[in-house]
This record gives structure tokens, C-alpha cells and sequence, in this order.
């Protein structure tokens, strides 16, 4: 009998933590119009990894599975481990909850756990936020370890042709509405977007890396462009001293503070965007920029099939004509499924539900009111580090 498990990645947090995919709404119904194509000779465990049992009715134990890699205290959410890491004995226990008849639908897994649980003969079909943030709702990104799959979600991928629209139409809005301030942004410059200091899309095998570790080739770009601008995460705080004492002392390099990334990337002033990983290198191409990724990019977006490629899906993933599809290949499905997205996704429905914005609160009507009263607390805060670093 196939049974399909809905996994997070359960090596990187433990259930104690709640990660987000506990709270991921969107998953839930896409779970739902999964299941409307399933017959009943395919069972379905929705509890992400926290009650996986193995033959010997043992439940999967996080600790037990790192000390058997050597590894003690592991914290309970986002555990950077790394596939060296892994012992024979710790594999052997882990492969005692899977075998091929186990199909993964998962939720941002990893590559290390996804070469895993290839390597136990698991199907994988992974799912993850989007990194273009800017249509009228969420994305989504489909991997799977299946050719057939991969084939069968290609048919659902968003045409490119759509990105380059909407960065057309919001940068067209953006300059009719006065958004695009760069008076003091020189000609030919490039833009550095910073991201947080502690995260997968910067983990270099366990070396978190930022901006201090490109100093040779920040200095190579300053020859070329009239200046380096650095936006900082938001979420940074108070923890960038090195970030700002490292800016300070190069004179090619400069910080803004309180200023909106997309306005910068309508810019026409800004002719490069760099950073190490992060989404908005993604979104920089359809606004007409050129791009590089210092360091790489978190997913390999609308490329062939290689064994950690992504395919970009709209609104397909809450029909269940969509699951039956993807999944006829590797278990039973209905014949006669309904083919209708089952949930109206009109504009921000589902990004509401966890509050989704990212970046995209810079351009949404409703929320670019609602951080205007926030923007002076920020301006107070942003200049409070900047103060206590100088």
C-alpha cells in the first residue's frame, strides 16, 4: 500500500519548535484538494514528521538520530547540520521509517534530506515559497526527484513571459506614483541587498556568510560602477555591527536605511543588483537589472530536470485535477477528479494568512498605509544603531 507522508524538514527543527509549516494555511489546503484525487488504497499522514513509526513501531527520535551522528544538544529549531555529518548507523536508523512505497510531500525539505530519502527510494514532491513576491497572490515552487513528475508539473509552470509583465507593470506604477526616490542615487551604481545573518540561503556548510566575505570583489565591482549601495535586512537589528564597521571603512560602499528595495530596483540609476542569495536577485531580471549571485541561488528556478531544480506554479496546486495529474504516475488516483481550483485566490487571500508580504508591503495599497504610521519608529530605530555603532 503507497502511503503519502507531509514532511517538513525534521532534521533542521524539531515538532517541539512548531515550525512554520505547522502554520502554513496554504499547505493544509493544498493537502485538502490532494486528497479529493486519491483513492482509498493510498493512506495520508499529515503530522510532518513528528509521528513517524518504523516497523518495529519505534517514533522517530531527533536526538537519538544527531547522537548517533556524534552530535549532542542540538537546538530545536534551525539546526544547520550537514550531509558529512551523517553517520552509517544514524542513516541505517533514519531508512527504518521510509521504503519505496513512501511518497514525501514536503515542505521546504533540503537538499541533504531530500538525498536521503532518494536514496531510501522515496518519491519527493517538495514545495516552497516562491521567490518572486510580487503577483497579486503567492507562488508557489514544485521539486520532485521524478522525472515523469517533474514533466507532468512543467505543464502547470508559469510562462515567463508573466514576471517580465508584472515587473514592467509595478515599475510603471511606481514611477507614476512618485515612489521612485533616487534623487541622491548616483548614475551606474550597483545595489547590494542585504539579508539576515543566520540562515539556510547564507549557510556555507555551516559558515553563515555576509557581506564582509566579498571585500575582493566589491572592490573589483567599485572600478566599474560609480558606487556600491548596501540595503540592509530588516530584521538585522542590533546584531550588524560587523556589517556597519566593515561599510564604514570602505568608501566605494553605501548604507541606505528606510528606503524601499523595489523603488530602487524601478530605478533606472541602479544598474546592477548583487547579493548573496536572497529572492530579490530573482525578481531584479524582470525589472530589467543585471544580476549576480555571490554566493548562489536558494533554488534552481524553471530549469530542465537536475536533482534540485524548481518549477514556478500559480494557483494549480489547489486543484485536485493538478494532484491527480503529478501523482498518476507513482499511485492510484481517482479517474474522474474535479478539475477547479477549489479556493478563489484573489488578490493577497493566502498571503494574508501568514502574513506573506516580505517586500511586497512596499507596493500593496493597504499595507503602504499601514507602514507609513510605522516608518518614523523605524527611521528612530535605524538611526539609533546607526548612532550607536559610529
Amino acid at each position: 500500500m503507497k502511503k503519502i507522508f507531509i514532511l517538513q524538514d525534521f532534521l533542521c527543527h524539531s515538532q517541539k519548535a512548531k515550525a512554520i509549516v505547522n502554520r502554513s494555511t496554504w499547505i493544509k489546503m493544498s493537502i485538502f484538494a490532494m486528497k479529493q484525487a486519491l483513492t482509498d488504497n493510498v493512506s495520508v499522514a499529515v503530522d510532518y514528521g513528528e509521528y513517524l513509526i518504523n516497523s518495529k513501531n519505534e517514533i522517530f527520535d531527533r536526538n537519538k538520530f544527531f547522537k548517533l551522528c556524534g552530535k549532542d544538544n542540538i537546538p530545536e529549531t534551525y539546526y544547520p547540520y550537514k550531509s558529512t555529518d551523517f553517520t552509517p548507523e544514524a542513516i541505517e536508523y533514519l531508512s527504518s521509517f521510509f521504503d519505496e512505497d513512501t511518497i514525501v510531500i514536503g515542505y521546504e525539505l533540503g537538499k541533504q534530506l531530500c538525498d536521503l530519502l532518494s536514496e531510501f527510494g522515496c518519491q519527493i514532491i517538495d514545495m516552497a515559497l516562491h521567490s518572486f513576491r510580487i503577483f497579486d497572490d503567492i507562488l508557489l515552487l514544485f521539486h520532485t526527484n521524478n522525472i515523469d513528475i517533474h514533466n507532468r508539473i512543467w505543464d502547470y509552470k508559469v510562462p515567463e513571459e508573466k514576471f517580465y509583465m508584472y515587473g514592467l507593470y509595478w515599475k510603471e506604477f511606481m514611477l507614476a506614483q512618485n515612489m521612485v526616490l533616487d534623487d541622491n542615487i548616483q548614475e551606474n551604481s550597483v545595489l547590494f541587498v542585504g539579508q539576515t545573518l543566520k540562515d539556510k540561503s547564507v549557510d556555507d556548510n555551516g559558515k553563515y556568510l555576509n557581506i564582509t566575505h566579498y571585500k575582493d570583489r566589491l572592490t573589483e565591482l567599485s572600478k566599474e560602477y560609480s558606487k556600491i549601495y548596501y540595503s540592509p535586512h530588516p530584521a538585522l537589528g542590533s546584531r550588524w555591527k560587523v556589517i556597519y564597521d566593515f561599510i564604514k571603512k570602505e568608501p566605494y560602499i553605501e548604507l541606505l536605511g528606510n528606503v524601499s528595495t523595489y523603488s530602487l530596483l524601478a530605478s533606472d540609476k541602479i544598474k546592477k543588483v548583487i547579493a548573496l542569495s536572497t529572492s530579490v536577485l530573482f525578481e531584479a531580471k524582470y525589472f530589467g537589472k543585471e544580476t549576480e549571485y555571490l554566493f548562489k541561488p536558494l533554488y534552481n528556478i524553471d530549469e530542465p530536470f537536475t536533482a534540485y531544480s524548481y518549477i514556478s506554479v500559480e494557483r494549480a496546486f489547489l486543484n485536485p485535477k493538478f494532484w491527480a495529474h503529478i501523482l498518476a504516475p507513482i499511485c492510484n488516483v481517482k479517474s474522474n477528479v474535479l478539475d477547479e481550483v477549489l479556493f478563489t485566490s484573489s488578490k493577497n487571500k493566502l498571503r494574508n494568512v501568514g502574513n506573506n508580504y516580505m517586500g511586497y508591503a512596499q507596493l500593496d495599497d493597504i499595507k503602504r498605509i499601514e507602514n507609513k504610521k510605522k516608518s518614523y519608529d523605524f527611521r528612530k530605530l535605524f538611526n539609533y544603531y546607526i548612532g550607536r555603532y559610529r
